[in-house]
């Protein structure tokens, strides 16, 4: 019987944008979208790590229902003018 490898990583990469908008300082508890400018490069980055990330859930048994839940966290640190993908879980219900 094949034994699956135990996950090596849970981060897979990221991007700096160059600006957001609303501002960090201006965002509120009724803001429904904030746009985020990336460069080229920065952008091809994000791409990577979305995915790495998504090859990384191809390879789970979707059979087993903790991997179904399995899902990918797209973080916006607005104070770092960061985005990063790592691994997440999906919320039902």
């Amino acid at each position: 019987m094949t034994k699956i490898p135990a996950r090596t990583k849970d981060s897979f990469g990221g991007c700096t944008f160059t600006c957001a908008s609303p501002a960090y300082g201006a965002l509120a508890a009724n803001t429904k979208v904030v746009n985020v400018v990336l460069s080229f490069e920065e952008a091809l980055k994000l791409n990577l790590a979305i995915q790495e990330a998504v090859r990384d859930l191809n390879t789970l048994h979707r059979a087993v229902k903790v991997n179904k839940l399995a899902g990918m966290k797209l973080s916006i640190h607005m104070d770092k003018n960061r985005i990063t993908v790592a691994r997440g879980r999906v919320s039902v219900g």
